[in-house]
């Protein structure tokens, strides 16, 4: 790895872009987060820097996005080699970060644009924390917090800067990118699939524009507030439940709620997602549904849980795979139809003219898989439950995954889908999981 810094101008930074591999991501990808450190090393001029970091952008955010493909819609906990790759990309985006923080000596005009893209990029490492289903590191909120309130004072909050990446959007402010990331981890992206976290993200690029951020409670509407803390560890919250302090701010979301209400509308009324400007590749009644979900966390606050959930310690054993649950309810190892016997089975049949009970038990232990113990920390009405597994747990998750539970006494077993998953920052699995009425049988 070539340990100089190669775009140290802007000249010789278009030079070594034309030469970088786009085409072999990993290899164009490790060359740009090595320049990206030397280059925050390196003393140069604040404009000269921001020329810099604003040629670098297009090729980094094409790069960042293949490398994601490798972690996007994996089962998680990741993989060491796959977790590998994710923290390069994290690495890159907060070297963006740190670059443009840099420059802000660069002159009061430029003061807007750096703060807007040092926001973005914050939020763009919250987005892949939530690709693969991460806590947000309460530091992380406080960094991003702080970089807002520095715009504020510096009286730049509202500028709008231009974006040549943000093709299909309007130019964004400081205020906006704050926004859109607020209500992107608003939108309960633990309970989202890689596709709806996408279509948010871009969603929010326009949408955030509709909403106000004032310092002061407005007036009482239908919708019941949110707001957030400068310098706190943490999001949204509702308004309710904060009392009025000179870094609390209010979120007027009435133009959003209006229009989230008209999209629906029209939707239901048969046009396509693609004639409401929500994407040529949403369809319906998915886009309705998420729409729908959306309305409810943002337009909704806390109004959007049906019913209550109680406190609960119980202790369950959980199958993680369906071989698991077939032996766990039967004591015989799963077979899926159609599918043929081992050579071991073969010989079996050939010399017994049956399967023999050791190899049997070879299949049972090659199959069944342990169980893991899990807590139910949380249970509703009508049948979903919060658990949560400790971080030495080894077997990898999946939105959608089906899972088998049985209580201790080994009397009940029942079968349940993944719908919600958070890993967090001390490796513990949070999952909401929505139990299936009835009995399973084997």
């Amino acid at each position: 790895m070539d340990a100089a810094l190669r775009i140290d101008t802007l000249k010789n930074c278009k030079d070594w872009l034309a030469q970088l591999p786009l085409t072999n991501a990993q290899q164009a990808h490790s060359q740009l987060l090595a320049q990206m450190k030397l280059l925050n090393a390196a003393a140069l001029a604040p404009a000269d820097r921001l020329q810099i970091l604003e040629a670098l952008r297009e090729p980094v955010a094409f790069v960042q996005g293949e490398r994601a493909k490798r972690y996007s819609n994996q089962p998680v906990p990741l993989e060491a080699a796959t977790a590998a790759i994710w923290n390069d990309v994290i690495a890159l985006w907060f070297a963006l970060v740190q670059g443009y923080q840099a420059c802000a000596d660069a002159g009061v005009m430029h003061l807007a644009l750096i703060h807007q893209r040092a926001l973005r990029y914050i939020g763009l490492a919250m987005q892949h924390h939530n690709r693969i289903y991460r806590a947000i590191p309460t530091t992380l909120w406080q960094q991003f917090h702080k970089l807002y309130a520095t715009t504020e004072e510096a009286g730049v909050a509202a500028t709008p800067v231009n974006d040549i990446i943000n093709h299909d959007a309007s130019d964004p402010t400081c205020t906006s990118t704050y926004l859109h990331t607020l209500l992107a981890q608003y939108a309960t992206p633990d309970a989202l699939t890689l596709s709806q976290l996408t279509a948010v993200d871009r969603w929010l690029k326009q949408w955030a524009l509709l909403v106000k951020l004032t310092p002061a409670a407005g007036p009482d509407t239908p919708i019941p507030p949110l707001a957030v803390v400068l310098g706190s560890g943490s999001g949204l919250r509702n308004a309710k439940d904060l009392r009025p302090s000179p870094n609390v701010r209010y979120l007027d979301l009435r133009g959003l709620g209006a229009m989230l209400t008209q999209l629906i509308t029209g939707l239901r009324n048969g046009k396509t997602p693609a004639e409401l400007a929500l994407g040529t590749e949403a369809r319906q009644p998915a886009c309705e549904t998420l729409l729908a979900l959306l309305n409810t966390q943002w337009c909704g606050a806390d109004s959007g849980r049906a019913e209550e959930r109680s406190p609960s310690s119980l202790k369950v054993l959980v199958s993680l795979t369906i071989a698991a649950m077939h032996f766990h309810l039967s004591g015989r190892a799963f077979r899926q139809p159609g599918v043929q016997l081992t050579k071991r089975e073969e010989e079996d049949l050939q010399m017994f003219g049956h399967v023999s009970e050791r190899t049997e038990k070879a299949l049972l232990s090659q199959r069944s898989g342990a169980l893991e113990t899990w807590e139910i920390i949380n249970h509703s009405s009508s049948g979903f439950l919060g658990m949560c597994r400790q971080p030495d747990g080894a077997t990898r998750l999946s939105h959608n995954q089906l899972l088998g539970l049985r209580t201790a006494t080994g009397k009940t077993f029942y079968l349940g889908i993944v719908q919600r998953l958070l890993i967090a920052e001390n490796g513990a699995v949070s999952v909401g999981l929505r139990v299936i009425p009835g009995a399973p049988r084997p």
